[in-house]
């Protein structure tokens, strides 16, 4: 006879209840980190192939802009006028540009100096358009902006640019006032000097006598 006191079942509680699913939810856990990354690295680039096109894009041409019927007009006046699109207007109020406004934009430089460089050889005296050239080939824009007078005579601006001109010519033509080899003692031109002629070098008369004055 078992004198035993049959054990009674034990029941579960709530906590072991939330501690079985605890346990469940952490063996869910536990997969493959390497199977986890390469199903990552799928799903990015399953994402990136389904942004790009299937088609390669077609070509843009290029499209320049629409000109404004206002900026097409300023330009063919100017043709006509024969002066750059930025001195139109005051073209059409003044007659022509002033020597005030050419010199300032060649001072600036850049394109200025090249729209200005076109107006001032239609407004300078014709002998100074090659020394015009020469400055700027050359460069020399001092030169050029010590010829405007702040005048309002447009002709004592002409006339700096003639004197301009007439110094820079003197440059580029030999003076006749400078000695030559001969003139100068140095002996390098002294074989060039004319010799005197068989008649000069004669020292007897026509008699044969030395030549001397007549008694």
């Amino acid at each position: 006879m078992n004198l035993k006191t049959p054990s009674r079942k034990k029941r579960r509680t709530c906590y072991d209840r939330l501690r079985a699913r605890m346990i469940a939810a952490r063996r869910a856990r536990r997969v493959d980190p390497a199977a986890s990354a390469a199903a990552q690295l799928l799903a990015i680039f399953t994402a990136m192939v389904g942004q790009m096109p299937l088609t390669p894009p077609a070509p843009v041409r290029y499209a320049a802009p629409s000109v404004s019927p206002a900026w097409a007009e300023r330009k063919q006046l100017a043709q006509r006028l024969g002066v750059p699109v930025r001195y139109v207007e005051i073209t059409m109020a003044r007659g022509e540009v002033p020597y005030s406004v050419l010199f300032q934009h060649i001072r600036g430089g850049g394109v200025l100096r090249r729209d200005a460089m076109r107006v001032l050889r239609t407004r300078a005296p014709e002998a100074s358009i090659d020394w015009l050239d020469h400055v700027e080939v050359t460069g020399r824009w001092s030169d050029l902006l010590l010829c405007f007078v702040r005048s309002e005579y447009d002709e004592d601006t002409d006339i700096k640019l003639l004197q301009s001109t007439i110094a820079w010519l003197d440059t580029l033509s030999p003076r006749a006032d400078i000695a030559g080899p001969a003139e100068t003692g140095t002996g390098i031109g002294s074989g060039l000097a004319p010799s005197p002629s068989s008649k000069d070098s004669d020292t007897t008369n026509d008699e044969g006598g030395p030549k001397g004055r007549r008694p």
